[in-house]
């Protein structure tokens, strides 16, 4: 396995472990990185544990299911296709607003575009559909 794979695979991996941690640990502390959904950059450590834990609490049994990695010919980026699912029994904080739970189950498709220097997600960007995630829970028709 590449070593960008298996750093980008430490990090979405460590969604269904549980182990926010895992994760942190191969990211820069200077990391650049965006939810591209809604809008918001997440830099450095911190900000990935502050958003573990909020998709955490709205999902407490999520999962985080890798299901195709691609790296670069340089080596560098590496595009991480995953599906997340879980049960919505916490708040959802979001972009479209806070969502009471609403206990329906929401399955969405991901992708992440991560660039990896000297073992570390320096830069990255998360894409999805939010309109998908607030179908499924019933929240807008």
């Amino acid at each position: 396995m590449h070593p960008t794979e298996k750093v980008v695979r430490q990090f979405h991996e460590s969604w269904d472990l549980r182990d926010p941690e895992r994760g942190a640990a191969v990211i820069a502390e200077d990391c650049d990185f965006e939810d591209i959904a809604r809008g918001e950059k997440l830099p450095g450590k911190q900000a990935y544990k502050a958003d573990y834990n909020r998709w955490r609490e709205a999902f407490p049994d999520g999962l985080c299911k890798v299901e195709n990695v691609i790296v670069s010919q340089c080596g560098e980026w590496a595009t991480v296709e995953f599906r997340n699912t879980g049960t919505h029994t916490g708040v959802l904080r979001s972009s479209l607003g806070d969502f009471q739970p609403t206990g329906r189950r929401a399955e969405v498709r991901y992708c992440s575009v991560m660039r990896v220097r000297d073992g570390k997600v320096v830069e990255g960007r998360d894409y999805y559909d939010s309109v998908t995630i607030v179908r499924q829970l019933g929240l807008m028709e």
